[in-house]
């Protein structure tokens, strides 16, 4: 009968018993013969995002950007504008004499557009104010009529709405002062190439008006 290498009550390398010890003889120490406990496995950590990048920088170029490009465009319409208010190349003129006719030509050429404009350049005493009457004619053929009432404002002929006024500058006090620059008539309607055109009539100051005016005819886009 085999004999059993450990008595009862024994095991490998525990002595039998130790004052103070493990508790009664044979009695394993604490955790023998148990598997090491298992613990959790362990989560992979997560990276924080990193932070998001400013854009401060960018929405600040972009605006600075929007606003170059804003004032070059108002610009450029600035410039347009100043040069569509100004009478373009002069093709004729005459001085004008209150209370005395006055005629002014020229030969339509091509499909060029021209208008008529007055320069004025006067003192007053009582008041600024032009009036008369402007005829139109081809080859001495009347095509048009216009009615002058210019004061210093608004259109200065009774047959248009708007106004276009060049270098325009006036002064009065007390009904006395001066007035100076250039003023759109009226825009002359096409004609054929090659036919002469007639620009006539005669005007009146207001009294105590001096200095001098003319008609002009310029071109126009």
């Amino acid at each position: 009968m085999p004999m059993n290498a450990f008595p009862p009550g024994s095991f490998p390398g525990v002595p039998p018993s130790q004052p103070g010890g493990w508790g009664p003889p044979g009695t394993p120490p604490p955790g023998w013969g148990t598997p090491p406990p298992m613990g959790y496995p362990q989560q992979p950590q997560m990276m924080a995002p990193p932070p998001p990048k400013s854009r401060t920088g960018l929405y600040v170029g972009l605006g600075c950007g929007c606003l170059l490009l804003f004032a070059c465009v108002g610009a450029a319409a600035a410039y347009f504008v100043l040069q569509a208010a100004k009478p373009g190349e002069e093709v004729a003129s005459t001085p004008v004499t209150f209370n005395q006719p006055f005629t002014v030509s020229y030969v339509q050429q091509g499909s060029q557009k021209y208008a008529a404009w007055l320069e004025v350049d006067v003192s007053y005493t009582s008041g600024y104010r032009i009036t008369g009457t402007v005829l139109l004619s081809e080859n001495n053929a009347p095509f048009g009529q216009y009615t002058l009432d210019e004061d210093g404002e608004g259109c200065p002929v009774e047959e248009r709405d708007d106004t276009t006024r060049w270098e325009w500058s006036s002064e009065n006090l007390d009904g006395s002062g001066s007035a100076g620059g250039t003023v759109l008539l009226f825009p002359i309607p096409a004609r054929a190439a090659g036919g002469t055109v007639t620009i006539s009539g005669t005007f009146t100051g207001q009294s105590g008006m001096s200095g001098t005016i003319r008609v002009i005819v310029a071109k126009r886009e």
